[in-house]
């Protein structure tokens, strides 16, 4: 009887293991998504993580016309000085008549096929500048304690030239300040001549004014970021997430599932409004059911709302500050990029974690920078990867001993 009571309860304890990796197979792949990001911002949130982001320029060639009208454009000798000096003389004296237009001499001719010469080697450079430049990371995240830590290193690397700067940078929630670590460049800009500020080996402190930080509720902000997170990715169609197999960077990873999100500009953008939207709203809510003994008062919630809905503007379409600017006008022209492709692939380990996310962006028009010329796309490649180890280790340490507040060295505040 009691073989038979121990049988039973092994044969219930497998059927629970296999119950439950049945539920993490069977679950939809946005439900995967969902979770694994609700899981890093709320249980898994201390890790460290590296990655890298890479650009790469694909320059459209002038097919129409052949390599020897490139390179080898109309010179003086085609053109008389004479000739020259008569036709600037009567451009001096005609104003219908310029030398830059197509139809009217041969002088124009030389001109066009030099900026065409000129715009091929822009495309030359930045197609090899793409293959040689670079951007690795590192980092960590310790939610718990409100700090983050991302290392980016700015490479350059090709035959016999490595060029690399490396900033450091320290986000503490606590007292709403960015701290860097700029020795890269200060220990240079330090022996200056007539510099009358010198940092040494001290952390560069960013801190929004404390009389203005204790007014903020941040701490209530942050609660709230993991609901509106998934607003965000729940406002998306369900039929864009797909479950697919490893692909090579996830088995660099050891992963056990990927999923990936086919999505668009347009609709990333929409997905930023729908997070703001959402952190605005939960801040409305918070002001509400506070009491008299709240440490914030209702204008101090008002405050964080008018920075929020701030930044919804920009990426939603109502008016915006930015409106008529290059800024207003980049961002004007991503709302109307449907049909740019941005791919988010999210790797899992046995667990449901997340452990990496790679995005790839599809061909995106050069003209989108607001250059015309060389004709040419860019694709972006991001990868991320996480190391969950509990205890995330961190390289700086900031205290008000080994960091200088920029603020009021430079008069801010």
């Amino acid at each position: 009887m009691k073989l038979k009571f121990t049988k039973i309860i092994l044969m219930l304890a497998v059927a629970g293991m296999v119950s439950a990796c049945s539920d993490k197979n069977e679950k939809s792949p946005d439900k995967m998504v969902r979770t694994g990001i609700q899981r890093i911002m709320t249980e898994d949130n201390q890790f460290n993580f590296s990655g890298s982001y890479q650009l790469e320029f694909i320059i459209q060639n002038n097919e129409n016309k052949s390599p020897s009208e490139i390179t080898e454009p109309t010179i003086a000798s085609e053109v008389s000085a004479s000739e020259a000096f008569v036709s600037e003389e009567y451009d001096d004296d005609t104003s219908e008549l310029t030398e830059y237009d197509d139809d009217t001499s041969e002088l124009t001719e030389y001109h066009r096929k030099q900026r065409d010469l000129y715009n091929k080697s822009i495309g030359q450079f930045l197609e090899q500048f793409g293959k040689s430049f670079s951007v690795p990371f590192t980092g960590a995240v310790d939610m718990k304690k409100g700090v983050m830590e991302v290392i980016p290193e700015v490479r350059y690397e090709d035959k016999n030239v490595l060029i690399s700067f490396k900033f450091p940078t320290y986000l503490d929630f606590n007292n709403l300040s960015l701290y860097l670590d700029g020795s890269a460049i200060t220990h240079l800009s330090d022996i200056m001549p007539d510099n009358k500020m010198v940092v040494g080996d001290k952390y560069m402190q960013f801190a929004v004014p404390q009389d203005k930080a204790q007014h903020l509720p941040v701490a209530d902000l942050l609660k709230s970021l993991p609901k509106s997170v998934d607003d965000c990715y729940a406002s998306i169609d369900p039929s864009a997430f797909k479950k697919v197999n490893v692909d090579e960077f996830g088995k660099t990873l050891e992963a056990k599932y990927q999923v990936n999100l086919n999505t668009d500009y347009a609709s990333s953008l929409k997905c930023n409004t729908v997070t703001l939207q959402s952190l605005s709203k939960a801040l409305k809510e918070t002001a509400a059911k506070a009491d008299q003994n709240n440490k914030y008062k209702p204008e101090d919630y008002a405050m964080l709302e008018n920075i929020i809905d701030g930044l919804a503007s920009i990426y939603s379409d109502s008016n915006n500050a930015l409106a008529d600017t290059p800024m207003g006008a980049h961002m004007k022209q991503l709302k109307n990029q449907s049909n740019l492709i941005v791919v988010v692939n999210f790797y899992f380990d046995s667990k449901g974690r997340i452990i990496g996310i790679r995005i790839k962006t599809d061909d995106i028009p050069m003209a989108i920078t607001g250059r015309e010329e060389p004709k040419g796309t860019i694709r972006i490649d991001y990868k991320f990867r996480m190391d969950y180890t509990g205890s995330p280790k961190f390289t700086m340490q900031p205290t008000p001993q080994n960091s200088i507040n920029m603020g009021s060295r430079l008069g801010w505040y």
